[in-house]
């Protein structure tokens, strides 16, 4: 130790032991270089019993982890029914593999193949009848004396006998039957042999947009145990400058090896103690005494599941090249959160050529830097002494563990916020004396009774200490809500601080964009993370935000220097920095939290404790205000693990409250105004896209807004491709192809593309034509619940279309996936819906594609349109799902 201050030899002995530097027994200290055993515990491969199996087949539909793969009992039977029987094969110059007859056609002439049933056998045989499983209008089956219309025929050995199929499209499309052929053969048991035929008519885009290479279903690449030891890397330097305290640690919350082995066993006689002990705290209702152990072993189960889905993304044989210190790591999809890399998160590499060896030296880089589909990694010199430029790696990659929210969900209880978490009840206390009579900074509120009320509420505090709800359906104006309610908050009560939170950066910008316009950028701070590029930032925000230029990188302020602001913008995440600075209890008097839907409740309680001291009578009268916004209805958090959705994790705080809290149950006068308010104005979408979500969603409440000036939504109702004058939503029935590619579970569908390329067109090169005003690229949307389809929307319009890609601005249209969209609204939306009837219903009818068959998804998707909506899809796979047939 060189001066006083230095850390004390304990410090040190501590931090080697918690990061698994040094092991401590009795007196004496073992260094080492830390070898673990890596073991992966997938919750939607753990043995089950059968009861269990059939619940948790219909609750969680599809498995991300692997896409839903077509499970090995159904690829066996289909094996079965697909093979020759007794010498009896099933030919065709047109055989695909796995039993698939398919064959080119062009719509509006007719194309016959031929199927010949050959007896190879020593004996004769009966020929039944030959039929599809389901009749199709493209396709049509004969024969000369009858087979197919129900006439036996006898197939003597060595005989040959053909079926034609004859298929006459009028479009572009997938036209499928299952051809069943049945036989009998004395003495044995009838049997039956199946062909799976299909006529394909495509355009040369959607050839263009197949495959790029078969698709293969990934494999977990750790299933067996492997002993590995780690080198260390070199972390980006700690560019910002942080002087907020640090008063409350991060724990590192990591759960215990038992609870892998506990759902690796699953709940087998010998193992069922622990399963059953797990199995009750999940299925306890959630209260304040289990608050804690219930959330911890939900967010483990999250984790657990994280680390076997983070591994879809492992890269084999993969070369890297040095640039000076670093070396660059080619990662497709990364742009996209396809695995979500931030700087400052590590990943393990090993050499490819050592892959075998045990134990494995695996070298851990640390992530300096993200671009495009490029990461920057910092390894440990050992590397860049041996590396040369193109040598191989197998790359293994982690995902960000979820300390902050354990360590919320531990506070919340120590910090007596039950009163905010479990409300029974107000105090009654309003924080005005006489009556509230705002100035309001957004006019157009006055004549919305709804929102008055719910700021008017907001303002005086009068459901302290229970939160404050506004529930907003789309297009509702939840936001201008919440900002016009943090705005009166502010202006009335001048010794009140504000926390805004969003669980998103995009919906925390928002905010912070939206109360500028009214209140100087010097009493609002933006606190955005360091692992956020500045270059996402909008311009208009950075003065307020807590980059310093001369350094080039993200500073902290201290908690002295914090507290001159009256208003701090976080997301979620980002507000467990306040937390662990331990600001005086009651410093924050206010906490906003939009898109609360969206977040998980530990999430939302990272903003709440250790910050916000609930509102009480004798200490606290003035202080404590939560206030939520969102929507239940639409798009909740996105999770993994099977287990936590079951029980409960994907049930954001508002939701909670909302099912299971009767202050903020509705009764038959509607809600009760103290507590929540339901907003009912719709200023987005025409009142027939509107209709359907309002009947299903919101029990037909919401109302479409009448508009003094020239009205958006009206302007495609005299389109000349409107199937009828007045009505702007076209749906447009396509019998597509469910497709995959390479190693990705997603799924696409070219003959959907197709026809979105047409509306496309149509609509950018109107010009005014045609009854539909000049389009902008800028003003139309494409979604797609499907990632896969997404990347396919994208290069048709940008790289292979030769008219799209030639647009001005065409870059500036937007193609992407639910959750992309949500928050976000356009013009005109197109929607692709993917899946198509193929094989994989025909097998398995009872699967329902949960990734489409999601109610919040199909709301949040027909809901950003505003004036026009077209929908993509197969009518007899959506009309499987009730909303969707409704």
């Amino acid at each position: 130790r060189t001066d006083i201050k230095g850390p004390n030899f304990s410090c040190i002995l501590y931090a080697l032991r918690v990061t698994h530097r040094a092991q401590v027994h009795g007196e004496s200290v073992h260094f080492k270089k830390e070898k673990r055993r890596v073991v992966v515990a997938d919750q939607y491969r753990r043995p089950r019993t059968n009861a269990e199996a059939l619940v948790s087949a219909s609750a969680s539909g599809q498995q991300p982890s692997s896409g839903p793969q077509v499970p090995q009992s159904r690829a066996k039977k289909w094996a079965e029914f697909i093979r020759g029987k007794h010498g009896v094969e099933i030919v065709s110059e047109h055989d695909q593999d796995n039993g698939h007859i398919r064959f080119p056609v062009v719509p509006g002439e007719t194309r016959t193949v031929v199927i010949l049933v050959q007896n190879h056998g020593a004996e004769a045989v009966t020929l039944r009848r030959c039929q599809p499983h389901q009749q199709s209008r493209e396709l049509s089956f004969t024969d000369e004396q009858g087979a197919t219309q129900g006439q036996s025929l006898l197939l003597h050995p060595g005989d040959t006998y053909p079926i034609h199929v004859r298929c006459l499209a009028t479009c572009n499309g997938y036209f499928h039957a299952m051809v069943v052929f049945e036989f009998t053969k004395e003495p044995a048991e009838p049997f039956s042999i199946r062909r799976y035929v299909a006529a394909v008519a495509e355009s040369q885009l959607a050839k263009d947009l197949g495959p790029s290479a078969p698709f293969q279903p990934s494999q977990a690449s750790l299933q067996h145990p492997v002993t590995v030891i780690t080198e260390d890397g070199i972390p980006p330097n700690s560019s910002l400058k942080n002087e907020l305290e640090r008063e409350i640690p991060l724990g590192t919350y990591h759960y215990q090896k038992s609870l892998k082995d506990t759902i690796l066993l699953g709940p087998n006689a010998s193992a069922s103690s622990s399963w059953a002990a797990m199995r009750s705290l999940l299925e306890a209702p959630l209260q304040a005494g289990n608050y804690q152990q219930k959330f911890q072993l939900l967010l483990h189960l999250e984790e657990i599941q994280m680390e076997v889905d983070i591994r879809r993304y492992d890269m084999q044989d993969v070369p890297m090249v040095q640039e000076r210190a670093l070396l660059v790591l080619d990662v497709p999809g990364v742009a996209e959160n396809r695995p979500s890399v931030l700087k400052g998160d590590h990943l393990f590499a090993h050499l490819s050529s050592e892959r075998d060896h045990s134990p494995l030296v695996q070298y851990k880089g640390y992530v300096h830097g993200v671009e495009l589909e490029k990461v920057r990694l910092g390894f440990s010199s050992k590397l860049l002494k041996k590396f040369v430029n193109n040598l191989r790696f197998d790359v293994t990659f982690t995902f960000s563990r979820l300390p902050v929210q354990h360590r919320a969900a531990a506070l919340a209880m120590q910090r007596g916020l039950s009163s905010l978490l479990f409300p029974s009840a107000s105090c009654h206390k309003s924080l005005f004396t006489g009556t509230f009579q705002p100035r309001w900074f957004d006019r157009k509120l006055q004549a919305n009774e709804e929102q008055c009320r719910a700021v008017t509420h907001i303002v005086t505090g009068m459901s302290r200490p229970a939160p404050y709800l506004i529930f907003g359906p789309p297009g509702t104006g939840k936001t201008v809500t919440l900002v016009e309610a943090i705005k009166q908050v502010w202006t009335c009560f001048k010794d009140a601080r504000i926390l805004a939170c969003a669980p998103s950066n995009s919906a925390a910008d928002l905010l912070c964009q939206r109360l500028i316009q009214d209140i100087a950028p010097r009493y609002i701070y933006r606190l955005i993370a360091s692992s956020r590029s500045y270059q996402e930032v909008p311009a208009d925000i950075r003065p307020c935000c807590n980059w310093d230029d001369e350094q080039s990188c993200y500073v902290y302020l201290s908690k002295e220097h914090l507290g001159r602001y009256r208003i701090l913008i976080t997301t979620l995440v980002t507000a467990g920095r306040l937390a662990s600075a331990n600001f005086p209890p009651g410093f924050f008097t206010h906490v906003f939290i939009d898109e609360a839907g969206q977040a998980v409740e530990p999430e939302s309680v990272v903003a709440i404790a250790g910050l916000l001291t609930a509102m009480d009578q004798k200490t606290n009268p003035n202080g404590g205000q939560l206030v939520l916004a969102g929507d239940p209805q639409q798009l909740g958090p996105v999770l993994r693990s099977p287990l936590a959705i079951e029980h409960g994790l994907g049930t954001s705080l508002l939701e909670r409250l909302m099912l299971h809290n009767p202050l903020y149950k509705k009764s038959s006068g509607g809600y009760n105004p103290q507590f929540v308010t339901k907003l009912l104005w719709n200023y987005r979408s025409h009142e027939a896209i509107l209709r359907i979500p309002n009947e299903l969603f919101y029990d037909s409440e919401l109302k479409a807004c009448e508009s003094n000036e020239l009205d958006v939504r009206s302007l495609y109702c005299a389109w000349e491709e409107l199937p009828k004058k007045g009505f702007p939503i076209i749906f447009h029935g396509v019998c597509g192809e469910d497709r995959r590619e390479a190693k990705s579970p997603s799924f696409f569908n070219t003959a959907e593309i197709e026809v979105l390329v047409h509306y496309l067109k149509k609509l950018l090169q109107s010009r005014g034509k045609g009854g539909c005003p000049s389009v902008s690229p800028k003003e139309v949307g494409i979604i797609s619940p499907y990632r896969k389809q997404v990347e396919k929307i994208r290069k048709a319009i940008t790289s292979l279309d030769p008219v799209l890609r030639k647009l001005p601005d065409i870059s500036l249209l937007k193609v992407g996936s639910v959750e992309e969209f949500q928050g976000q609204e356009r013009r005109i939306i197109l929607i692709s819906t993917v899946r198509s009837c193929s094989e994989y219903f025909q097998l398995a009818p009872r699967v329902k594609p949960s990734l489409l068959f999601s109610f919040q998804r199909l709301n949040v998707a027909i809901t950003r349109a505003k004036a026009l909506l077209i929908v993509v899809g197969n009518p007899a796979v959506l009309s499987k799902d009730p909303h969707w047939q409704r």
